[in-house]
């Protein structure tokens, strides 16, 4: 179930996550979905994912974000090892184009997440 706010459990593995990309989706005026991989930070003072890349302000996903101001992004992976052990943190939210650092920002209003407490080693 998504919850609003992030868990401690969510800000500690934002602070420190697994090397990994995120997929960021956006939908454009005819409601056609667009997902592509990025690369990704997390920005705790406003609890916004953002996504980064080669001209971004120039991309699809940057267009439809202008248009709708809203993304959801996955950032998702399996933990080492020879157990299935999937995790997942996802977010959906308001967006926005911030051109002076070339990235789309996306703020946690809807969050869902599993497995952040894998043991990573």
């Amino acid at each position: 179930m998504a919850r609003s706010t992030l868990s401690p459990l969510e800000r500690r593995w934002l602070a420190d996550p697994p090397a990994s990309l995120a997929r960021i989706a956006t939908v454009d005026a005819k409601g056609m979905p667009h997902v592509v991989p990025s690369g990704w930070t997390f920005d705790p003072e406003t609890d916004q994912i953002v996504l980064g890349g080669r001209d971004v302000a120039r991309t699809r996903r940057a267009a439809h974000v202008r248009s709708t101001g809203r993304a959801a992004v996955v950032i998702d992976g399996l933990a080492p090892g020879e157990r299935w052990s999937p995790w997942a943190f996802i977010v959906r939210g308001q967006a926005q184009v911030d051109e002076t650092a070339n990235a789309v920002r996306v703020s946690c209003d809807e969050v869902t997440s599993w497995g952040l407490d894998l043991d990573w080693a």
